[in-house]
């Protein structure tokens, strides 16, 4: 392999053999910062310009192209609008209605696809076609309901999430889990669970495309706020993180690939509750915690259009939009023969609420963002707003991954040759930061949901990791920087000059909007050391790879020239040496969110690694490792790993005139289904575990409660002065017209005192409110907790509920502010508020240990 020259070998030896694991020489500790003025979107690579569409709509939840280009919006607010570029500037600028929705047919609901025919919508209690009339508007029909209905909330919530449609006919949609505060549904009478596996909730349904029946295809299912296939007709969804409410319920937002028969881990095994269920791991997990993935498509060229969004090696990737920081993803996925492996960047930052991207047939993404604060903002009635971001600069080079090649050099691959002159002081306008909890991009992270977890995740310490020099690769194609030893696995945010100026161009005549001049890629020490030697002896190729497999470490590389230079040796007779650590913690156990305790251990896990070839294979590893060959082309390796300490192996095999093949699996011994390696379970050689930094957070202390007392504050919330007990329930007691309060000790005080003065500020979809108008002209205010054929059953502001028969409603309306009113607290003296919110935000159990 041809390196990079540069003059920094003495540099290298000064500082290779003076370093700390967990602080390299020289790196300073940094605070977590936000850029003073975070543009609307930030792309973190070049290339790309961003303009809002000239649309005054409410928050919109759902866009979707029709096979002819048509494009549909489902508003929050159940509206669905046509959208249409009317001057040709690029910009839809007219929303015509396609279903006015009045009366109020459809309910807030997440999830719009198309169709044999028209819309499909997943509603609350139903699946809805709009089916296409052809004169620009759609008819509504229900083409699937009656399920079972969820315990867990009230009946204005979420019920049906997530839709797509085969290419069959058939509809697939998710049903939201049972009761998402209490998974188990623990009988307190019984002490048994009342979670049932075999009921509708918490699962994906497949309806046959008649409409005639459905099914469960999976459980263990929270809530798939989006759904997709991709080019190869697999199903996947996005699922959103559980473990506020159950330690080891979904840990993170996750990307899933639905398969029949899986149980997605919601709720996860128990011995005791839910002994004979196997966690399906997911694809990948959009780290660190509350995310809140929605929206998700596949990046593919739509209705006959020419380009998918941006460089063509883009194609087939999955887009997911995080709502509660604002962000977008591209997740490359590559199926191996044990199933599919998951890349991911981050592409971009948002200052809005981030609900859905779709490719354009133009090859644009098209977003839909909501106002107001996390987790939830402005609900139906609020202000959203649409951009559109364009691949402009086709010419710009686009950063394909990072790697650390070595403990003191990092290498960011783009897709075609940098241009030196414009990398003048290249190292020191380049920065590293390194950090448990470091990702690309976060000074452009401009909010962030109030949990204590990410309170926690802010004050975990990073590092600015010293740039001693940098450079080119002899084809221009690679960037290395040059630090200071490090070898802890933990990320690496690496930031690179763009150009001189501070902005990047934009076009002012085009509405381009300001971004700027920066590129941000995201490393961590995950890979495999390789070495190819040449059978003459004459030729030698030593790098990097992403995956031990290499049919996966080939997708996840295609766009990188000096990979391409490595799989055209393989085709030629040589020796191939692959390094690597193997990380085999979990394999089957789902993460426990940092600082929680679980009710039980899990037991140990046997795993064993399964490697195939078309050629002989030859392995070493760790002494506490059984390796077992089944052939000459087979061997597994078996062991019952520990914590933080990962698996040495190497692989080695002769290669000739065809490209070589490792295929490789794993299993356990208490799943024997074959599972692909994710990209995090292998480590380089010389990686070392980093410290789990959260398992050893002290007591929370919360200054504001200082002096509140427990007990006192419990006498307050079930008290008829602040009267929250009548809406609010904490521990399975109290009213069920709000939402439950028990896992606001996950929470931070400054969100929770917000929205207790600022209830409309987020609004919870679970929890909306409505104006109902009666004929007979009186109006009635309040949350839907029962939707029946003859009436509703209205929970109100006093805590009360009355019905209303439906012959008698008028008309209904999702109401832009909360049920709650303003102003609770400034009826309480200072010691009652300090009292009340000491109740709210300190678990009970350790009050009683206090």
């Amino acid at each position: 392999m041809n390196r990079y020259t540069i003059l920094f070998a003495n540099v290298l030896a000064a500082f290779a053999t003076c370093t700390l694991p967990a602080q390299p020489v020289g790196s300073i500790e940094v605070r977590r910062e936000t850029v003073e003025k975070v543009p609307p979107i930030q792309m973190l690579a070049p290339g790309f310009s961003v303009r809002e569409l000239p649309l005054n709509l409410k928050n919109i939840n759902n866009l979707v192209y029709a096979p002819d280009g048509r494009l549909f919006a489902l508003g929050y607010n159940g509206v669905v609008y046509q959208l249409k570029d009317t001057d040709g500037d690029g910009l839809e600028d007219t929303a015509t209605l396609f279903f006015a929705n009045k009366p109020e047919q459809i309910l807030p609901s997440i999830g719009m696809c198309w169709g044999p025919g028209g819309l499909y919508i997943a509603s609350r209690g139903r699946v809805i076609r709009l089916k296409d009339k052809g004169d620009g508007t759609g008819e509504l029909e229900t083409i699937a309901k009656d399920w079972v209905k969820p315990t867990g909330m009230a009946g204005s919530g979420l019920d049906a999430i997530g839709i797509a449609v085969d290419q069959q006919g058939n509809v697939f949609f998710g049903l939201g889990c049972d009761d998402w505060h209490e998974a188990y549904r623990v009988n307190k009478e019984t002490g048994k669970s009342d979670y049932n596996i075999h009921s509708d909730r918490g699962t994906v349904q497949k309806l046959s495309s008649d409409f005639k029946t459905h099914e469960a295809i999976c459980t263990g299912i929270r809530f798939t706020i989006s759904m997709a296939f991709n080019a190869n007709g697999d199903l996947f969804a996005t699922d959103q993180e559980g473990a506020t409410w159950l330690p080891n319920g979904n840990p993170f937002d996750e990307l899933l690939h639905i398969q029949p028969g899986r149980h997605y881990g919601f709720p996860p095994r128990h011995p005791k509750y839910l002994p004979n269920v196997i966690d399906e791991p997911s694809v990948f997990d959009y780290a660190p915690q509350h995310q809140s993935t929605c929206g998700l498509h596949f990046n593919e060229r739509l209705a006959n259009g020419k380009n998918v969004f941006g460089p063509s090696w883009w194609q087939g990737d999955a887009l997911v939009s995080g709502e509660s920081r604002g962000k977008i993803w591209r997740t490359k996925l590559v199926k191996s023969a044990a199933g599919y492996v998951a890349q991911t960047e981050l592409i971009a930052c948002l200052n809005m609420l981030t609900i859905d991207s779709i490719p354009t047939p133009q090859g644009d993404l098209l977003v839909t963002c909501h106002s107001g604060k996390p987790d939830w903002g402005t609900g139906p009635e609020g202000e959203g707003k649409l951009f559109k971001i364009s691949y402009t600069d086709k010419m710009a080079p686009q950063p394909v991954f990072a790697y650390a090649s070595s403990p003191t050099e990092t290498r960011v691959i783009f897709d075609r040759p940098l241009d030196p002159g414009k990398l003048k002081n290249l190292a020191k306008l380049s920065s590293i930061t390194m950090g448990r909890y470091v990702g690309a991009g976060d000074r452009f992270e401009s909010f962030q949901p109030g949990y204590q977890a990410v309170k926690d995740q802010n004050e975990v310490p990073r590092f600015n990791l010293p740039v001693l020099t940098g450079g080119l690769s002899s084809d221009n194609r690679s960037l290395v920087l040059l630090t200071a030893s490090r070898k802890e696995a933990v990320n690496y945010g690496v930031q690179l000059p763009e150009g001189e100026s501070a902005e990047r161009t934009h076009d002012g005549s085009r509405h381009e909007m300001p971004q700027q001049s920066a590129i941000d890629v995201l490393s961590d020490l995950s890979g495999v050391e390789v070495e190819w030697r040449a059978a003459s002896g004459k030729e030698k190729w030593s790098g990097w790879l992403p995956h031990l497999d290499l049919s996966v470490a080939k997708g996840f590389t295609e766009a990188s020239e000096e990979h391409k230079h490595l799989f055209g040796l393989l085709k030629r007779p040589g020796k191939l040496t692959l390094r690597s650590q193997l990380d085999m913690g979990l394999m089957l156990h789902p993460k426990t969110q940092p600082g929680a305790k679980l009710d039980y251990e899990y037991p140990p896990e046997m795993v064993t690694v399964v490697f195939k070839s078309d050629a002989k294979l030859k392995l070493k590893s760790g002494a506490n490792v059984k390796v077992r060959r089944m052939n000459d082309k087979e061997l597994e390796i078996t062991t019952m790993p520990k914590a933080d300490q990962w698996v040495p192996i190497e692989i080695s095999l002769m290669t000739g005139e065809c490209e070589p093949k490792i295929d490789v699996s794993w299993f356990t011994a208490e799943d024997s289904r074959p599972r692909p390696l994710q990209l995090r379970r292998m480590l380089m050689p010389w990686a070392t575990p980093h410290a789990e930094e959260l398992q050893q957070v002290t007591e929370r202390r919360i200054p504001e409660i200082v002096g509140g007392d427990w007990q006192r504050g419990k006498k307050v919330f079930y008290g008829e002065q602040a009267a929250c007990f009548k809406c609010h329930q904490v521990a399975g007691v109290g009213g069920k017209i709000g939402p439950d309060l028990s896992n606001l000790p996950q929470r931070d005080y400054a969100s929770v005192y917000k929205d207790i003065t600022e209830p409309s500020a987020a609004i919870n979809p679970d929890h909306l409110a409505y104006n109902i108008e009666l004929k007979s002209g009186e109006a009635v205010t309040g949350v839907i907790l029962e939707d029946t054929v003859d009436g509703l059953v209205i929970g109100q502001a006093t805590g009360q509920s009355i019905t209303v028969a439906k012959n008698q409603i008028a008309s209904r309306k999702a109401s832009s502010i909360s049920l709650m009113p303003e102003g609770l607290l400034q009826g309480l003296s200072n010691q009652q508020r300090k009292d009340l919110l000491t109740f709210l935000l300190v678990e009970s159990a350790k009050q009683a240990k206090n």
